[in-house]
Formats: structure tokens, sequence, C-alpha cells
């Protein structure tokens, strides 16, 4: 991360932490999924990171919008209710769950799909060679000038 996001990163936590209070501290521990990502992923943009986060935060966002509500209307909102949740803990971490999930199948999907569609035009094209073969005949497939393999 450079230098220049860090006064941002700053503004931005300061701002966390006043808008959810105690709520800072549920956020911390359900993106700790996405931090591990951070620094396992070592590729140019870190792809793997900005899936896992994407996938935790959408699980996480359920939880956290009561909480950013009332600190907006500058109420109290009683954080033990959803930290003590083992149903609140297992929807978030299952989020970042299918994150890495995303990851990892979405290479055998893309695989399987685009051999789908090769296939597809390699069916249709020998299709296509089977109708002209029978209109031209065999000659078609070896033309005067071509060596015969």
């Amino acid at each position: 991360m450079s230098k220049a996001f860090l006064p941002l990163l700053l503004v931005v936590g300061a701002a966390m932490i006043i808008l959810l209070q105690f709520g800072f501290i549920f956020l911390l521990l359900a993106l700790l999924p996405s931090v591990v990502a951070f620094y396992i992923d070592r590729d140019v943009g870190k792809p793997a990171f900005k899936t896992v986060l994407s996938c935790n935060l959408a699980a996480t966002l359920p939880s956290l919008v009561p909480m950013l509500d009332a600190g907006i209307r500058m109420r109290h909102y009683d954080t033990s209710a959803v930290l003590s949740n083992p149903s609140t803990w297992l929807i978030v971490y299952s989020g970042a769950a299918a994150g890495w999930c995303l990851i990892y199948l979405c290479r055998y999907i893309a695989r399987f799909t685009v051999m789908l569609f090769y296939e597809y035009n390699i069916a249709m094209l020998e299709g296509q060679q089977k109708r002209l073969i029978e209109e031209w005949g065999q000659q078609i497939k070896h033309p005067p000038g071509m060596s015969q393999n």
C-alpha cells in the first residue's frame, strides 16, 4: 500500500470509530479474513484480496448497518448481542469463505465454459466439413498441388 493512502485511511478509520463506537471492534473482527487475504495475496493489484473483501463486507453489512444508523443518529447501540451471536459470525465468515471459493472455483468454471464453447465450434465445423465433402466429393480434402498426408 502506498504512503499516499495512509492519511485517507486514518481519516476513514477515525470516522468509523466515531460513528460505530464499539461496533468498530465488530468490524475489525469481522474483516479479519480480508486482512489475512491482503497479506497472503502477492499478485499485482491484489485480486484475491479484493474478492475476499467484497464478499466479506457484503456478509458483514446486515449486522453493521444498524450500528452505523445508530451512530449517525447519535444513539447508543448494544453491540454485545451481535458480538455474542454465533450465527452472526457464521454468516460473516461464510461470506469470506464464499470469496475464497469464488477464487478457486471460477477458474474451473471458466475452463469448462471455454472448453464447451470450443467443442461446440469444433462439432459445428466438422458438420460443415461433412456437408462440403458430400456436396463436392473427397477431392476437396486434397486440392491439386497440396501434399496428401
